[in-house]
C-alpha cells in the first residue's frame, strides 16, 4: 500500500476592516486593507466589499461584517476604534491561513477586484 502526503503550504494571512458609519448611523460601510495596495487614508475607495454585481455592501454593524468574513474562513484577532473629528472608524484585524496557491480575497470582491474581473 503507498500512501502518498502532500505538504500544503499555508501561511498565515492578515487584513484589516475599516469600517465607517453614514450620517444617520444606520449602516457601515467597510473597507479591506491588505497591506500591500492602498491604505484607507490614501484612497481606498476601490477597496470596499461589493456583491456578485459590483455593488456596495452595506452591513448593520462591525459584527454583521464579521459574520460575512468570517464565512469566508476569517477569523477575528483584534478590534480598536479611532476616532477623528465625529468621525468613528472601526478597526478590526484578522487572519487567515492560506495556501501559497490561495488568493487573499477569494470568495468574495472588492470594488477593485470587481473592476479587474470586468476586464478579463
Amino acid at each position: 500500500m503507498i500512501s502518498i502526503f502532500t505538504n500544503a503550504q499555508t501561511h498565515k494571512a492578515y487584513c484589516e476592516l475599516l469600517g465607517t458609519g453614514n450620517f444617520l448611523g444606520t449602516k457601515v460601510t467597510v473597507t479591506v486593507d491588505f497591506g500591500q495596495e492602498t491604505s484607507f487614508w490614501l484612497g481606498a475607495s476601490n477597496q470596499y466589499l461589493v456583491d456578485d454585481n459590483g455593488k456596495a455592501i452595506k452591513f448593520n454593524s462591525m459584527v454583521d461584517a464579521m459574520n460575512y468574513m468570517g464565512k469566508r474562513g476569517w477569523e477575528f484577532e483584534q478590534a480598536y476604534v479611532v476616532t477623528i473629528g465625529n468621525q468613528n472608524v472601526y478597526h478590526w484585524l484578522l487572519s487567515k491561513e492560506i495556501t501559497k496557491d490561495e488568493s487573499v480575497n477569494e470568495n468574495f470582491n472588492t470594488k477593485q477586484s470587481f473592476k479587474e474581473q470586468q476586464k478579463s
